[in-house]
């Protein structure tokens, strides 16, 4: 009679399926339901223990026979009537066969280390099979069903899976999707594929469908190539959701590019030619608006006033797209009610911030845009300017000894519909023949290769460079030296720029 020690020997309740116990040996006794079914069940773990199972002594025989036959019960299951001597010959029995399992060392690394000892992984695949929503398959080097899911027999209208076992997808399917499933799996199963993976359109019962599959070669223990199996999953709302985004994706795409149309046309257009009492040119103006989106977030504005002086407005709202878009239109629409006041940069501003916060502000939402208003005299050639929020603006001078100067003037209010009543200050220069004024949104002076900015330096000292040349070459010239510095031909910001140059 074999010894056990308490600590080793427990009493534990069923079901002890998935519990992370290791068991050696088990002893089962006579008022255990369904013995056959637990019997296999235990047959069916990695390394099952060795168990005696204690029957009645009236029904010993016929039990016995039963489980002895069955082709689920496996090799480790021992059976005793219930009396004392027969307890004590089995669990003599069945020690000395764990023992004798445990001397030989035997490998059992071909059942995997996917699960608990303690659990079957026949049951775990029955379990996959009969609940995962997925087209899960097996088939021979014929590509003929082995196995398959009960999610793909139901899809196939039929109620159990020996309908489909045995079956090709010529069977099931249309014509051309089975002959491309069977042309891969041919390929697999003859080792010329090691794993295919794809997307196969459908027709199922007059019916069409997407499905995402991926196969692979299916080895027997030994290493014979038996066939393939794989997972199907059906992609087709997935599909007709991305069909239907594309759809609204190019509708939109469009109608933002229209709307960029509009948006530049609406700008661009919109600059005066101003004319000296002789018929000549008074006032040179070249411009570059450049979105980074289809809509831009930059604007700019040059109106001529009743007495005929230039009132420019650029602006930089914040963000950048459709909602910083719907901004410079409200600035746009802004900037023409306020006409009245153009030749009073200090009015002008004041009313345009207001209207601007009061526009914010009922939307809850914090927006804001920097600026730089010029108003020109153009019989005093006096510059006046205002600056909200930020340096938008280069004086340069047509006299080479002279250098190019960011606009320096007492300070610079905040930005546009940041804060309510601000009253900004107005500053001045005196213009004379040739000399320019360059105004810019950050897109230009923040462009950047790596961590380094184009920066304002270098903007000035390729002003002063190029001084007097042709003033829309010089605004071209200059978003080719920022795309060079970025090595880059798009702008990763909005780009608005005016060159001014007094005739």
């Amino acid at each position: 009679m074999p010894e056990f020690s308490g600590e080793k020997v427990l009493e534990i309740e069923f079901p002890i399926t998935a519990t992370s116990l290791q068991i050696d040996l088990l002893i089962i006794g006579p008022k255990i339901d369904n013995l056959i079914r637990l019997a296999a069940t235990i047959s069916d773990w990695n390394i099952p223990p060795a168990a005696l199972i204690i029957l009645p002594e009236a029904t010993f025989a016929e039990e016995v026979e039963s489980m002895s036959h069955h082709p689920r019960v496996g090799r480790s299951i021992f059976f005793c009537k219930d009396t004392a001597e027969s307890v004590q010959l089995g669990l003599k029995e069945i020690y000395d066969f764990h023992r004798k399992r445990a001397s030989l060392e035997l490998d059992n690394s071909l059942s995997g280390n996917f699960n608990l000892n303690n659990i079957s992984p026949r049951w775990l695949f029955q379990t996959m099979m009969e609940h995962l929503d997925e087209y899960i398959y097996f088939k021979d080097n014929k590509s003929r069903f082995l196995a398959v899911s009960r999610y793909l027999v139901e899809s196939c209208g039929k109620s159990d899976p020996s309908e489909i076992i045995g079956l090709t997808d010529f069977e099931l399917f249309d014509a051309e999707h089975a002959q491309d499933s069977y042309d891969d799996e041919r390929k697999i199963a003859t080792g010329e594929l090691t794993e295919l993976n794809k997307e196969e359109h459908i027709l199922k019962e007059g019916k069409h469908a997407w499905v995402a599959s991926r196969k692979l070669p299916l080895y027997t223990r030994s290493n014979y190539l038996a066939g393939s199996f794989g997972l199907s999953r059906d992609i087709t709302k997935q599909k007709e959701l991305n069909q239907e985004l594309e759809k609204n994706h190019e509708r939109m795409e469009a109608e933002l590019l229209l709307a960029r149309k509009l948006q530049c046309a609406l700008i661009q257009d919109s600059v005066p030619t101003f004319l000296n009492s002789t018929g000549g040119t008074a006032l040179q103006i070249a411009t570059e608006y450049i979105p980074s989106f289809h809509l831009s977030g930059d604007f700019f504005s040059v109106k001529k006033t009743t007495s005929g002086g230039a009132a420019i407005l650029i602006a930089d709202v914040m963000g950048h797209g459709v909602r910083a878009a719907m901004v410079t239109a409200m600035i746009q629409i802004a900037v023409n009610e306020l006409q009245a006041y153009a030749e009073q940069p200090a009015e002008f501003m004041m009313r345009l911030n207001s209207m601007m916060y009061e526009s914010m502000h009922a939307s809850g939402q914090t927006i804001f845009a920097t600026a730089s208003y010029c108003y020109l005299d153009l019989e005093s050639r006096q510059l006046s300017y205002i600056q909200a929020g930020a340096r938008h603006g280069i004086y340069t001078p047509a006299d080479s000894s002279q250098h190019s100067r960011i606009f320096d003037g007492t300070q610079i209010g905040p930005a546009l519909g940041l804060l309510p009543e601000v009253k900004y200050a107005e500053d001045y220069i005196q213009l004379n023949h040739q000399d320019e004024i360059i105004l810019y949104t950050d897109g230009v002076i923040e462009a950047a290769m790596n961590d380094e900015e184009y920066s304002e330096a270098r903007l000035l000292s390729f002003l002063e460079t190029h001084r007097n040349d042709d003033l829309p070459q010089m605004i071209n010239r200059l978003i080719e030296s920022v795309q060079s510095f970025t090595d880059h031909k798009g702008m990763d910001d909005d780009v608005c720029l005016i060159g001014l140059r007094v005739q």
